[in-house]
C-alpha cells in the first residue's frame, strides 16, 4: 500500500530528474514522437528510443502496483504506480516489444518512507496489440542516470475488442480542438461529423446491436469543444471486418485551438499491426476552422495510404 505524499521541493526534484533523463539522453536521443506505434502511451511522460538498460548500481523501484490488471485494447486510463527507492529521481517504464520507452517523474516524497520518491502515471494500450498479454518492465534512475534492477509486471488483454485490422491514430502536443478525418476509397468521410462508416440496412431489417463494428469507427472526439480532457489522440479503426481495398486520405483539422498559439502533431497508419504510412505537421491558430466550405477539403490533407 502507497502512503500518501510529502511536499516535494519541486525544483531540486525537477533538477535532478532533469540531469537523470539527460544522462540516459547521452545514449539515446529523445523524440518529438507521440509514440502512436507503441503497445503503450504513457501519459506525462517523455520518450526516448530503445528499451530499458543493464543495472549500473542504481536505486530499485521500491514499490510497483497496477490495480487493473486487466485490459482492453484502446483504452487509456489505467493506472500504474509505486515508489523509488533513496536516490532514485526518474522512472523507465517499457512495454516488452516497444522500439521506445518512457520516462516518468515522480510526484514526491512518501510520508512513511521519506526517503523514497512515489511516482504514477496513466497508461493508454494500442487498438493495435496482437498479444493476449502486455509485459512492463520498470527500472528507477539516479540523478547521474545510472540504472537499477528491472521490476516486471504484466497486464491481461481482454478479447472484448479484438486486435484493429487497420489503426488510423493521431496524436498532437497542445490542448486544443483537433479532429482527425479518414477518407475511405469511396468517399466515405469518418470524424466527428460521421463517427461510422458502416451502412445500415434498409428499412425493416433489424441489424444485430453490434454491426457497427463492421466498419470503420472513431472511438472519441477529444477536446471537444475545448472541453479539454487531453488525451490528446484519436484512432479511427477497423476491427470486426476488413477495411475495403483502396486508397484513404487522412486529413487533419483543427477544429478550435483553445486559446494555444499552435500544435504540432503526427498521424500513423498500421495495417495488421505495421506501420504503412506516417505524417506530422503543424498547425497555428489562425489555421481553426470550425465549419469548412463544402468545396473545401475537410481539413488539412496529411497523408494517403493504400490497402491491398
Amino acid at each position: 500500500m502507497l502512503t500518501p505524499r510529502h511536499p516535494i521541493d519541486r525544483a531540486r526534484a525537477g533538477s535532478l530528474a532533469a540531469l537523470a533523463i539527460a544522462a540516459c539522453e547521452a545514449s539515446s536521443p529523445s523524440l518529438a514522437d507521440p509514440g502512436l506505434d507503441l503497445q503503450i502511451r504513457a501519459a506525462d511522460a517523455q520518450i526516448v528510443r530503445g528499451g530499458l538498460g543493464p543495472d549500473e548500481g542504481g536505486p530499485a523501484v521500491t514499490a510497483l502496483l497496477r490495480p487493473q490488471p486487466e485490459v482492453s485494447r484502446g483504452e487509456g486510463t489505467v493506472a500504474i504506480k509505486g515508489r523509488l527507492g533513496p536516490g532514485g529521481v526518474a522512472l523507465h517504464l517499457h512495454a516488452e516489444g516497444d522500439d521506445k520507452h518512457w520516462i516518468v517523474l515522480p510526484g514526491g516524497f512518501d510520508f512513511v518512507v521519506p526517503d523514497e520518491l512515489l511516482w504514477d502515471s496513466v497508461l493508454e494500450f494500442s487498438h493495435a496489440i496482437a498479444t493476449e498479454q502486455v509485459d512492463v518492465s520498470v527500472q528507477a534512475a539516479d540523478k547521474r542516470g545510472r540504472l537499477g534492477p528491472v521490476t516486471r509486471t504484466q497486464f491481461a488483454v481482454r478479447p472484448d475488442v479484438p486486435p484493429a485490422r487497420l489503426l488510423i491514430s493521431l496524436g498532437w502536443d497542445a490542448p486544443v480542438d483537433l479532429d482527425l478525418i479518414v477518407e475511405t476509397p469511396d468517399g466515405t468521410r469518418i470524424g466527428a461529423k460521421n463517427i461510422n462508416s458502416y451502412e445500415p440496412p434498409d428499412a425493416g431489417t433489424v441489424p444485430p446491436p453490434d454491426a457497427w463494428r463492421q466498419g470503420g469507427w472513431l472511438d472519441r472526439d477529444t477536446n471537444k469543444d475545448c472541453r479539454l480532457d487531453l488525451h490528446n489522440r484519436e484512432n479511427v479503426v477497423w476491427v470486426e471486418a476488413d477495411p475495403p481495398p483502396g486508397v484513404y486520405t487522412v486529413y487533419v483539422n483543427l477544429f478550435a485551438p483553445c486559446e494555444s498559439s499552435f500544435v504540432n502533431f503526427e498521424a500513423i497508419a498500421q495495417l495488421h499491426g505495421e506501420v504503412v504510412q506516417r505524417g506530422r505537421s503543424t498547425l497555428y491558430a489562425f489555421d481553426a476552422r470550425e465549419q469548412p466550405a463544402v468545396e473545401d477539403a475537410p481539413g488539412l490533407r496529411l497523408m494517403e495510404f493504400e490497402v491491398p
